[in-house]
């Protein structure tokens, strides 16, 4: 778990980082190299591959088409994840101050967001914001838009691409392709989002299949938890837990109602599997606050999980079923990895491929849809300087000109202004309102 000691350091190293940048700034040695600091981030500017962004910007109609597919797009996810912030955050104050999200989830890097896997993550990301740039980039020159520069973005490590599209021409641009263009981006993220997310739960994970139904150990809570101790030896991690004091817990619920009958400091039995045969333990229940509890850290064994949309009404719906598949890395199911795997074999053609590979290229298509989800509605939200935000500030401009058609220049523009720079604070209200939410008390 990432502390607020490492969330300290993490800021020195970026601060330290900075400081590095503008000091070889001032002494020329960045410029000589076409690198450019902007704050902490370090900028590698080039000319080279505006003339493979031409040619595939050869196909104006096809893409004047996915410009206003991606416009809807980004209009629809800029309503939903606008109200789904809302409704978090009247959820925050049931979190309790002890399960309050850190700073560090708040930032889609690999590496510094727990959840995350560095391997994963850096590929992942690597691939969404360079489409996401790519496609700004076909689009700027579908609309005779002179690209200016393009690049790698860095953060110590490098974090993203950019394409740098001329401003003055952008701004000079009819208000539908400067809204193509700011759209695009974030439509293609969600496409390909929509395409690694089925194509995860569909080819991939119907070809898995629980070795034994039941709950797996993936953990222990400590070195002294109950489930250490039993007699007559400790559980094994691996292991999947089949009954609970004669009461068969082939799901978490029933796992947990069997474990609501039992009282702490209990002797009970324990019946769990493990490579083909099944051992009864006996354990001394634990107390944590009046609940009975193994010590243990546990994933149940069904893939429903990975293809909820199949069996959407035990988790609440379609809404549910997306909250659930989107949220599988926040509850330990997503990377698929020792020991977790071990609860699995693969079934029909998936079987001839070693496991060890299925459940690499399971994962990598679980993080780019994941990767690619989060960048997407991250920048749909209508809040300058995201692209969502410009998108709504001109749509703003236009539904005045609309309903106000004798106002003057001046004055829709100021209008336009406030009310854009007032959702952007409205959309960073809602997200740092998770962060100190759960840790006020009154």
């Amino acid at each position: 778990m990432v502390t607020l000691l490492d969330f300290f350091v993490f800021l020195g190293v970026v601060a330290a980082w900075t400081a590095a940048l503008y000091a070889l700034d001032r002494r020329g040695y960045l410029a000589r190299w076409n690198l450019v600091p902007a704050g902490p981030f370090l900028m590698v500017k080039t000319r080279r591959g505006r003339s493979f962004i031409d040619r595939a910007a050869r196909f104006r109609r096809v893409w004047r088409v996915f410009g206003d597919l991606s416009i809807a797009i980004v209009g629809l996810t800029m309503v939903g994840i606008t109200a789904l912030l809302i409704w978090e955050a009247a959820l925050v104050r049931n979190i309790p101050p002890e399960r309050a999200p850190g700073p560090e989830m708040l930032l889609g890097i690999p590496g510094i967001n727990p959840i995350i896997p560095i391997g994963y993550g850096v590929f992942a990301l690597a691939i969404a914001v360079g489409l996401h740039e790519f496609m700004h980039g076909i689009l700027a020159r579908v609309a005779k838009v002179k690209i200016e520069s393009l690049g790698l973005l860095f953060l110590i490590l490098p974090i993203g691409a950019f394409v740098e599209p001329s401003e003055a021409e952008m701004k000079a641009l009819p208000r539908r392709d400067r809204a193509r263009i700011y759209s695009v981006g974030a439509g293609i993220n969600i496409l390909l989002a929509l395409l690694f997310g089925f194509l995860f739960s569909t080819m991939m994970l119907y070809g898995v299949e629980p070795v034994q139904q039941g709950i797996g150990i993936v953990d222990f809570t400590s070195d002294t938890a109950p489930a250490k101790l039993a007699w007559p030896q400790p559980m094994e991690i691996g292991s999947v837990i089949t009954a609970l004091n004669n009461t068969p817990t082939p799901t978490l619920p029933a796992f947990q109602a069997a474990r609501a009958k039992t009282q702490p400091l209990k002797n009970v039995s324990v019946e769990a599997w493990k490579a083909g045969a099944t051992r009864t333990y006996w354990v001394v229940l634990g107390n944590d606050s009046g609940t009975p509890i193994l010590g243990i850290r546990t994933v149940e064994t069904t893939t429903a999980f990975y293809h909820p949309f199949t069996d959407s009404g035990r988790f609440g719906g379609g809404p549910g079923a997306v909250l659930l598949f989107v949220s599988l890395p926040f509850t330990g199911y997503i990377p698929l990895q020792a020991p977790a795997t071990d609860f699995y074999r693969l079934t029909g053609p998936w079987a001839a491929l070693p496991a060890s590979a299925f459940f690499l290229i399971a994962n990598t298509f679980y993080w780019l849809f994941w990767l690619n989800l989060m960048l997407g509605a991250t920048n749909a939200l209508p809040a300058v300087p995201l692209d969502g935000g410009f998108v709504f500030k001109d749509g703003i401009e236009a539904i005045l000109e609309r309903v106000r058609r004798g106002l003057e220049p001046e004055r829709r523009e100021r209008i336009v202004r406030s009310v854009s720079y007032a959702f952007a604070l409205m959309i960073l209200a809602l997200i740092m309102w998770q962060l100190i939410g759960p840790r006020l008390r009154f």
